[in-house]
This record gives C-alpha cells, structure tokens and sequence, in this order.
C-alpha cells in the first residue's frame, strides 16, 4: 500500500498539471502555449530540487524545530547553493516544508506522504509566485526568472507534462 501511495504521489506530470491548473484559476493568469509549457517545465526542474531537499528535511541544526534554517541545512546537504536558488521556489519551498513536516505526523502513513506533500506543495506555490509575476509584466515567461543562474531545479528530469 504505501508502494502504491508513494508512486502515485510522485507522478510528476499529474501533479504538474493540477497545481497549473489550480494556480492559473487563483491567479487569474492567461497564457499562451508556448509560456504554459515554459513554465510546467520550470516545474518539474523545481520539483526536482524540491524532492532532493525533501530527502534532507528534519531538525538538522537541533534547535528543537523544523524551519528555514533547517531548509537551508537541506538544501547544502543536497548539494544546492541556498543563494543560487530562484526567489520563487525558495518561498515555495518554505510552504511545501510546512505541509510536509504537517503530514509526516500522520501515523503509518506519514513518512510514505511527507516527500509527495512536501513537493507538491512546492510546485503549487512555485506556480502561483511565477503565474503571478507574469500577470503582472512581460507576457515573456523568462522576465520571471531574473538571473538565468539561478537554480530552478536540479538537472533535466527527462519528464514530459501536456501543455
């Protein structure tokens, strides 16, 4: 069972598009194909960088509780620079720790359900923050992304998601 929660948890493509689909109804935002395919991909790469940091959650520098300093520790430990990650997905990954640190305390089920959660809320909030910018300004999905350093996500995931 937890097998089978865990896969269906993790299909990244799924989880793409419902957080898309759910972000452009609270946003508001309208886009073309080629900007909505853009930034699904963008996604996957966050959800990435996300599921690696995820692995590396807990109270790493033992002050009793779970935050961004935890998450910063996480993301070294991953082997991501915190300062080279996109403003964007750092504050969504704030979001998708506390929701992941919410489940973990689910009996049995938890553990198998704090990763998932951790990366889809993560993907949700990193739409949101990038669908909001794009309202906002350029129609151009890359004037979202002010410094094509910074880290989106981790290498190219080989994931396909519908447009």
């Amino acid at each position: 069972m937890l097998s089978w929660i865990k896969k269906g948890a993790l299909d990244t493509s799924e989880i793409v598009n419902k957080a898309f689909d759910k972000a452009v109804k609270q946003t508001g935002a309208a886009l073309d194909s080629d900007t909505a395919k853009w930034l699904k991909q963008s996604t996957v790469s966050a959800m990435a960088t996300a599921g690696e940091i995820a692995k590396n959650m807990s109270d790493l520098n033992g002050d009793g509780k779970v935050d961004s300093e935890d998450l910063k520790l996480a993301a070294e430990k991953a082997g991501v620079a915190w300062d080279s990650i996109d403003p964007d997905l750092k504050t969504a990954l704030l979001a998708g720790g506390a929701a992941g640190i919410g489940v973990n305390i689910i009996p049995l089920v938890g553990q198998a359900v704090a990763v998932p959660a951790f990366i889809a809320t993560t993907a949700y909030f990193y739409l949101v923050a990038k669908l909001t910018k794009l309202k906002r300004g350029s129609a151009d999905p890359n004037a979202a992304v002010k410094d094509k350093n910074q880290i989106l996500g981790g290498a190219d995931t080989g994931e396909k998601t519908d447009s």
